[in-house]
Parts: C-alpha cells; sequence; structure tokens
C-alpha cells in the first residue's frame, strides 16, 4: 500500500505489454489519470475528468465502457443510469484504499466487492496481416458472395464511377484477412464516403487504423472516428472558439484539414492564427483557403511555411522594385557632380493656396 503523499502511481506491466499498444491514446491517458486519482484520494465526476481533458462527457463515458469492456474497471449505476463508482480490477490497483467516484465528491463509496475481478483474456498486440496470400483461386470465391458483390455495388454508387481492381481487392483483403463484417465494411466505405473520399487509399488507411487499434464493430467504430475530438477543441481554441463541441459544418472543414488534406495539427493551428490576425474573426473558410493555398505548395512542415513567406516577401520586394518610376532606379551619380541639378528630377510640391488661405482663416477664428 501505498501513501497518498508518495508522489508516484505505479501501473502493471500487464497493462503497458498487454492493453495499452491496442488501445485509444486517449483511453490510456484517462485510465492513467483514473490510477493517479485513485492512489491520491480524490472524488472525481464524468464531467470533471470532461473538463480535465477538454472532452466531452460522452467522450468519458466511451473510454469508461472500453475498459469496463476489457475487465479493467467495474462500473456501478444508480436507477437512472448514471454512473456512481468505480473500482480497477488489476493488481497494481488493488492496492488503493477506497474507490473513485464517478458521479461526484456528494456519492458516497460503494462497498468493495467480496471477489476481485480477473485479469480478461490478455489482448495480442496486432500486426497488419499481408494482402499478397490471397490466392485467385480464393479471390474468384469471395467475388461470387451476394454479400462481397452488393459491398462493391454500394463503393460503386459513392464513387460515381465503376470500381477499380485495387478497391475490388481491398474489399476482399478488409472481409478476408482483417475479418471485417460486411456491416463494419459498409460503415467503412460510407464514413470515407462522408469525409469526401471513398477511394482505395482512404478507405486502406481507415481499415488499418480500426485493425490496429483492436476495432471490430460498427459501435467500435463510430468511437475510433472520433479520435479528432481533442484536435478539434484545440483548432477550436485557436480560434477563440473554445469551451464549446464543433457545429456537423465546422467539423467537416476540421476532418477535411486533419484527412482530406493531411495536416498536423501545429500547421493547422498556425493557419487558424493568421486568420484571426487578418481577418480578426472565426472564419473556417479562410482557414481552408489558407490551408489549400499550402496544401498546393507542398508544405508538410512549419519550416516549410517559413521557407514559403520568405519567398513571398522576395516576390513582393522585387514586384515593388519593379513598379518604381525609371528615374527612381536610374543611377545619377554624386551629389557633388551634379551640384544644384541634383534634385532637377525631383518632383515639385504643388499647394492649393485658396485651401491653405481657408484653414488659416478658420483657425484665426477658432482662437
Amino acid at each position: 500500500h501505498l501513501p497518498n503523499d508518495s508522489g508516484v502511481t505505479p501501473v502493471e506491466n500487464r497493462f503497458i505489454d498487454l492493453y495499452m499498444p491496442s488501445a485509444n491514446g486517449e483511453f490510456v491517458k484517462l485510465y492513467l489519470y483514473l490510477l493517479r486519482c485513485a492512489y491520491s484520494g480524490r472524488d472525481l465526476s464524468v464531467s470533471s475528468i470532461a473538463d480535465f481533458f477538454d472532452h466531452t462527457e460522452k467522450d468519458v463515458r466511451r473510454a469508461l465502457a472500453y475498459w469496463e469492456k476489457l475487465s479493467l474497471l467495474q462500473l456501478q449505476y444508480d436507477e437512472d443510469g448514471n454512473i456512481t463508482d468505480l473500482y480497477f480490477s488489476t493488481e497494481a490497483s488493488s492496492s488503493v484504499s477506497g474507490t473513485v467516484s464517478a458521479a461526484g465528491p456528494d456519492v458516497q463509496p460503494a462497498a468493495e466487492p467480496a471477489e476481485e475481478e480477473t485479469l480478461a483474456p490478455a489482448v495480442p498486440s496486432r500486426r497488419l496481416p499481408s494482402a499478397r496470400t490471397m490466392s485467385a483461386a480464393r479471390r474468384r470465391q469471395l467475388q461470387e458472395q451476394e454479400e462481397i458483390r452488393q459491398l462493391i455495388f454500394v463503393q460503386q454508387q459513392y464513387l460515381g464511377r465503376p470500381v477499380t481492381s485495387q478497391e475490388v481487392s481491398n474489399i476482399l483483403y478488409f472481409y478476408d484477412k482483417l475479418h471485417f463484417s460486411t456491416e463494419l465494411i459498409d460503415y467503412l466505405i460510407e464514413y470515407c464516403a462522408s469525409k469526401g473520399n471513398p477511394g482505395a487509399r482512404s478507405m486502406e488507411k481507415g481499415a488499418q487504423g480500426w485493425y490496429l487499434d483492436g476495432v471490430s464493430t460498427v459501435e467500435e467504430a463510430r468511437i475510433a472516428s472520433a479520435g479528432h475530438q481533442k484536435e478539434y477543441h484545440a483548432i477550436l481554441r485557436s480560434l477563440g472558439l473554445g469551451g464549446r463541441f464543433p457545429a456537423p459544418a465546422e467539423i467537416t472543414y476540421m476532418d477535411r484539414w486533419l484527412g482530406v488534406y493531411g495536416f498536423s495539427l501545429p500547421i493547422i493551428t498556425q493557419a487558424c492564427d493568421r486568420t484571426i490576425r487578418t481577418t480578426h474573426q472565426a472564419s473556417f473558410d479562410y482557414v481552408d483557403g489558407i490551408l489549400k493555398s499550402w496544401l498546393e505548395n507542398n508544405v508538410h512542415t512549419l519550416e516549410d511555411i517559413d521557407a514559403l513567406d520568405l519567398d513571398f516577401q522576395k516576390k513582393k520586394l522585387q514586384s515593388a522594385e519593379n513598379t518604381k518610376p525609371e528615374r527612381t532606379r536610374r543611377k545619377t551619380g554624386s551629389r557633388g557632380k551634379q551640384g544644384a541639378g541634383a534634385f532637377s528630377d525631383m518632383k515639385q510640391r504643388e499647394y492649393d493656396w485658396a485651401d491653405l488661405e481657408k484653414q488659416l482663416l478658420q483657425a484665426q477664428q477658432a482662437n
């Protein structure tokens, strides 16, 4: 048993070795935070956890449900379905005295279960199976199945054109090698289409990510698809819109920047900062214009942006130099040689004497 002020939060090696590699990063952070709070004796609520991570309460409940499904947490609920308490079922957390309340500090911890839950079966570290091991005979067999033909038809409808051989191969690979259900593949097609790109490369990346995260159902895919929550909130904060959940139209923009354009969060927030400095308002369309320009100029890092800015300034100076009158660019020699004629080319100032006289009279009357 560790004292509350030890400053140390122990984590089981089994968690690191077996569960962490295949878990969503946000879920891992929440689990570690719960451990830390348990060892320090803190009371928690779903809302306080959401505030700490700048997530929604729905995101927190998803993470808790994930660890409960793996039997690493045991959740207790009231009659209305609200979480009232949670317990850790790992050996490392068995030394923690008391429980962590997930409903709020006013909820009293329930009694410890008589028997500690055992660990769920180990989740293996996943590796992507090779697509090259599918034989021609197996490929023909799969393509004759009605459900596979239906999936190919669905993708063709989203694409608005016949599918390519690579797109067909992907569907067969998802089904036969990744062991995705037809419902999950159908959702993958729909998901990629909603992001504006239901083609081969987009679907391949999406499927590989889900497989490595252990996604096997449509519901788990929906949870995994919400993995940009942290990025959403960071972008909103950059635009001065923090403290709320993004609107559907805003999510469409941000998913395009993160997924279709493939920009990192620092580059997107840089575009947001420039938008605010230029327009003095949060304009998703203006940010999109900046990022489109950077995409066309092959920007991949912040250093690329600096180089692009420098090149722009050089071209701007050159353009200004080229538009100067010929006499200002012509060398005139030393002042001594030109003597009094040195200023002969300067444009003489012309005054409106009537207007000056009027201003003078107004000043005298004011005095």
